[in-house]
């Protein structure tokens, strides 16, 4: 790809390379699907660490696209490093981390994507896992990976479930991974929605797409969340009323999110009250 085609999609401030300017073509093959990973990033101290954990990956087959918020000097410096590694790396002011997940997805060439946050490390056999799900079921929509946080696994997800509770793990980071033409059916991020966008594209994705999905065993892990994925700086009650107004936004029967509202409250009550 020409620089001079994507000086005319990005600001005159905005910097950017990678491998995409350089006569390498990386392209899905039957046997070796491309695989696009997105690192959205913003001053994270891990993002070197992140950066090696996914070039060090068994499978080679992967599209690597670093979506900056204009962190800094320090932050070039490391994506000027890997300069001959990284496909395609952008640094410029952008409206949250949703807004860098999008511009991702836009870029992403692959047949499946995937976020990688900047604080999250991929183990090295994670790719192959996954590539193996999809060759195995051509009319996979998604994946999900088992993930580890704080030395414990989380992963898996239940389709019934997700009209009580959001069944799946905030594996969106690390261990999920979409096609990319459902991803295009499904839409992207909604930027209204200063938390919680990726449940709300979750919701879209098994709830009013029906979109046919997998998850890995509890041996197939796929790597570490990091400081990342459970809306950790937000309290209970702002989570819970942002949920509500997603489920309601998706058109989620008011007697179900009665239910919700009622048996949230209870549970986080009587933890309080036994300090569980």
């Amino acid at each position: 790809m020409k620089k001079e085609k994507l000086k005319k999609k990005f600001s005159k401030n905005t910097k950017f390379g990678g491998l995409w300017f350089k006569p390498i073509k990386k392209r899905d093959k039957k046997k070796d699907p491309l695989i696009s990973i997105i690192m959205p990033n913003y001053k994270s101290k891990y993002l070197e660490k992140s950066i090696k954990s996914i070039l060090n990956q068994n499978y080679k087959n992967i599209e690597l696209i670093v979506v900056d918020g204009d962190s800094g000097k320090e932050t070039i410096q490391i994506l000027k490093k890997y300069n001959n590694k990284i496909d395609f790396w952008i640094s410029e002011k952008d409206k949250g981390m949703w807004d860098a997940w999008n511009k991702g997805f836009k870029l992403a060439k692959g047949k499946f994507v995937g976020i990688v946050d900047s604080s999250n490390e991929l183990y090295p056999n994670a790719m192959k896992i996954l590539s193996a799900y999809i060759m195995k079921d051509e009319s996979l929509d998604f994946v999900c990976g088992t993930v580890k946080k704080d030395g414990r696994l989380y992963g898996g997800f239940n389709p019934e479930k997700i009209f009580r509770k959001f069944d799946i793990i905030p594996s969106s980071v690390v261990g999920f991974f979409i096609k990319r033409s459902s991803l295009k059916k499904v839409g992207y991020l909604n930027l209204k929605y200063k938390i919680q966008a990726d449940y709300d594209l979750l919701y879209r994705m098994i709830v009013k797409h029906n979109l046919k999905g997998v998850h890995s065993t509890g041996k197939e892990v796929f790597g570490d969340l990091g400081n990342s994925g459970f809306s950790k700086n937000h309290s209970f009650w702002k989570v819970l009323s942002n949920e509500i107004i997603i489920r309601n936004d998706n058109g989620q029967n008011k007697f179900v999110l009665l239910y919700i509202i009622i048996g949230r409250s209870l549970r986080k009550f009587f933890n309080s009250l036994f300090g569980l």
